[in-house]
């Protein structure tokens, strides 16, 4: 049967010449379904869900393509993964070129030589046998119009005790390395290759996938923005990258919706302000664990106010009241920033110092944009936009904690931002020197 694979759409689109499904039209999923393009290659899809039954063809999404040979679905698991990604070179930069030789052009003798030292891979084990290594490389070219090019390249590879799916790679490793690398390097980064082994001594499968993406390229790129480097992780690569795989599990939520911004930021500002202020919500209620009162005394208290109210008449009062202390042991999100302003205070007490109160302000401004149609006062047009760059620092600088770097490390390093910068900039702006304490 004769069809087209879309590899490039949105999701990978299988569309077949004639109908697979029944003639009733009745949808129905095949975990595996074998194929060979034009060039000759074998196909092997798996996770193939179908989407609408046409007159003429039938149009499949697809989970997985292989390139490069038939599995069985008992064959569809894998001992080793290798992964390209963009800006992967620059959460592990290149060490550079080393310029050497005499420069005076005497005869018989090196005038000139550029040498280009090999950087030691990243590498280590994870504590469920995975052996996962960052490796870089150096490629030579030469042309007319050129000359010599030097181009660096890095990838990751994963070797697993036990042989995984592809949406348990995707899940366990791939995702969470993907994430690491973006909230590092502050940019949206896209897996470009990928490759899979179901033994490590056999060929390699090219595996493609909907991986993410950002929504639109991004001119913009913040230079001189980078939070943590591959190196940053301590205090061996191993142990640093199973601190992130434990930060990440607990606080998945403001880290998954912290990192979305950086591949599709919304158009409105006030959404932005909302998200960041959300995540920093979020973050606090995993990474704290806090609540206002013991929960056994808080238990207590709500039984016996309850238990006021159980006449008949008290049925819609008491139901009221539920919902009133459904969340009333929570603190509030004012109480949240503040913690999070005493933690992060040893690292940017400067900036703390010119911006006391920005708690209050990141607090309003979600409940301004929140709860819309009441007369409330108005902001600058800049200060959500300060307010969403302020709360990214104070997440970032949490998270930087959470993997172990030290006070001093996180100083220097938030020195060296832009966003910080310009935090700075901004805080001066409403604090001006005259105004400042020394």
């Amino acid at each position: 049967m004769t069809g087209h694979l879309d590899l490039n759409s949105p999701i990978l689109e299988l569309e077949l010449d004639a109908p697979l499904l029944p003639a009733d039209g009745s949808e129905q999923d095949f975990p595996v379904i074998h194929g060979r393009s034009r060039g000759g290659f074998e196909l092997t899809l798996l996770g193939v869900s179908s989407i609408r039954d046409w007159p003429m063809a039938t149009w499949f999404a697809v989970d997985d393509a292989l390139v490069g040979g038939h599995l069985d679905l008992a064959e569809a698991a894998f001992a080793e993964t290798t992964v390209v990604m963009d800006h992967l070179t620059e959460w592990v930069p290149a060490r550079g070129i080393r310029v050497g030789g005499s420069r005076y052009g005497e005869p018989g003798k090196n005038e000139l030589e550029l040498t280009y030292p090999g950087q030691p891979p990243l590498e280590g084990r994870l504590p469920d046998g995975t052996d996962v290594m960052v490796r870089c490389s150096v490629l030579h070219g030469w042309s007319l119009k050129d000359g010599h090019t030097v181009k660096y390249g890095a990838d990751i590879r994963w070797q697993f005790r036990k042989a995984l799916s592809t949406a348990e790679i995707v899940a366990r490793h791939v995702v969470p390395l993907q994430e690491l690398v973006a909230w590092g390097v502050q940019q949206p980064v896209t897996v470009t290759a990928a490759y899979l082994r179901v033994q490590t001594d056999q060929k390699p499968l090219e595996w493609r996938r909907r991986w993410r993406k950002a929504s639109a390229a991004d001119a913009d790129s913040r230079v001189g923005n980078s939070r943590l480097f591959g190196s940053d992780l301590a205090p061996t690569f191993a142990e640093g990258l199973t601190r992130w795989l434990d930060v990440l599990k607990k606080n998945r939520d403001s880290i998954d919706l912290m990192v979305s911004l950086l591949y599709g930021a919304p158009q409105y500002l006030d959404t932005t302000l909302q998200l960041v202020a959300q995540s920093l919500e979020a973050y606090h209620r995993s990474a704290f664990e806090k609540e206002r009162w013991p929960a056994k005394v808080f238990r207590e208290r709500r039984r016996a106010v309850r238990a006021r109210f159980n006449e008949e008449e008290d049925r819609d009062l008491k139901k009221w009241l539920a919902e009133v202390l459904m969340f009333a042991n929570e603190p509030s999100l004012a109480e949240r920033l503040h913690d999070l302003q005493e933690r992060v205070e040893p690292v940017l007490d400067d900036l703390l110092a010119l911006r006391p109160d920005w708690a209050d302000d990141i607090k309003n401004m979600r409940n301004r944009y929140t709860h819309r149609g009441q007369p409330r006062r108005g902001f600058g047009r800049e200060e959500p936009r300060e307010m969403e760059r302020f709360g990214r620092i104070v997440f970032d600088v949490c998270l930087l904690l959470d993997l172990g770097l030290s006070i001093d490390t996180c100083r220097d390093r938030v020195r060296q931002w832009s966003d910080y910068s310009w935090a700075m900039h901004d805080a001066r702006k409403h604090h001006p020197p005259s105004q400042q304490s020394y």
